[in-house]
């Protein structure tokens, strides 16, 4: 995520986003959760002057997350804590009381968490932040990877214990197939993609990227009047975007995303008015 300011004031034109899963109350839960992780610490915020000099901005920052969780992306903040959730929510449903974070590794909790298998579609990082998260608590986890994923982002997603299936075709292949298994098997499909009656987990997933905007506010001398993010799959942009706004509000930054070009699905799904799928042979 790349922060500006700018000397000229833009104002973004959405209205203020006002989804419960983004909400002050919801990201300060991501925190509290995030200081129960070990290891965890924020990640650095690095200024970047001579930049910033060179194409006549006050300021430009780089929120880095090379070494978040131990995973080295963003998404490490996504699965993980959404596997975490559904764990605590599934312990509070059967143990008939409010279950928290602080009670995620007791003997009780953790026999709940055996029993269940977390599944999903990845190109990679998102597959590994659900399956370090299947680790912490305990569950099973099953991960799905298409054609065009490396055999060392597929060792990396194994390295936390989960089975990984390998299909034909492409992401949105990976997807639909992930979600049809986990059907059959009664596993919980932990998707940073959504789809028509499947909000829910990924907007647990959406969630946790707040803590990257409650850090860099945090980190910041004043708020920034421009932020960059890439695209991913659309959640973390979402996310970010849509907790500055209900954050800032009207004074909300200027927001940019940024789509690779040989994975441009934003973009050619924005460009075409509708969604437009990305053929991983054009992809990096």
């Amino acid at each position: 995520m790349l922060l500006l300011n700018s000397h000229v004031d833009h104002r973004a034109i959405l209205d203020p986003c006002d989804a419960d899963d983004l909400s002050v109350e919801a990201a300060r839960k991501v925190e509290c959760f995030l200081r129960h992780r070990e290891g965890h610490k924020e990640t650095p915020l690095l200024s970047l002057p001579g930049l910033a000099r060179e194409i006549g901005v006050a300021s430009i920052y780089l929120k880095d997350e090379a070494h978040r969780l131990g995973l080295g992306s963003f998404k490490a903040l996504g699965g993980s804590y959404a596997v975490i959730r559904l764990v605590l929510e599934e312990a509070t449903r059967r143990l008939g009381s409010v279950i928290n974070i602080s009670e995620l590794h007791t003997p009780e909790v953790k026999a709940i968490a055996r029993e269940m298998t977390v599944s999903c579609a990845t190109d990679g990082n998102h597959g590994r932040s659900v399956a370090q998260g299947a680790q912490l608590v305990g569950a099973k986890c099953v991960i799905f990877v298409h054609a065009g994923v490396s055999d060392e982002r597929i060792a990396a997603i194994a390295r936390f214990g989960a089975q990984i299936i390998r299909i034909n075709g492409n992401y949105d292949d990976s997807v639909a197939e992930a979600s049809k298994v986990a059907a059959g098997n009664d596993w919980i499909t932990v998707s940073d993609t959504s789809w028509p009656g499947y909000e829910r987990i990924p907007g647990l997933v959406m969630q946790g990227y707040t803590a990257l905007v409650s850090e860099a506010l945090r980190q910041l001398p004043q708020a920034p009047t421009h932020v960059f993010v890439q695209s991913g799959v659309g959640g973390v942009s979402a996310a970010i975007a849509g907790h500055f706004s209900v954050l800032l509000g009207d004074s909300r930054p200027f927001f940019t995303v940024v789509d690779p070009a040989r994975a441009a699905c934003l973009f050619e799904s924005a460009r075409a008015g509708h969604p437009v799928k990305v053929d991983h042979g054009n992809r990096l």
